[in-house]
């Protein structure tokens, strides 16, 4: 192998030196746009979490309401039931006592 001239070394050593600096400027680059990205994902899923919890919250609020409402209109309904017997009961009784009255 012959040597070569010192001007070709030289202009290897820069092209070397050259292209060795683009890819470290590429490299802090892409290193840059991964940490960034790392953030954005950790504020993401710090977001949806506190969603999921506010929305887990509001749910549980609704199924409390939802939960004293029906009771309630369970025990309105079972008022409702009982008058309607003891009107069904004093008519009844009427009926029988106009019944007896026709006698």
């Amino acid at each position: 192998m012959a040597d070569q001239p010192p001007e070709e070394e030289n202009f290897a050593a820069g092209l070397e030196m050259k292209q060795l600096g683009e890819l470290e400027e590429s490299r802090t680059e892409l290193l840059n746009r991964v940490n960034h990205l790392k953030k954005d994902l950790q504020d993401w899923r710090f977001k949806l979490d506190s969603q999921v919890k506010t929305y887990r919250s509001e749910l549980g609020d609704l199924r409390k309401t939802l939960n004293d409402e029906v009771d309630q209109l369970r025990t309105e309904f079972q008022d409702l039931r009982s008058t309607l017997r003891q009107q069904l009961e004093a008519t009844a009784s009427l009926a029988q006592a106009d019944d007896k009255d026709e006698e």
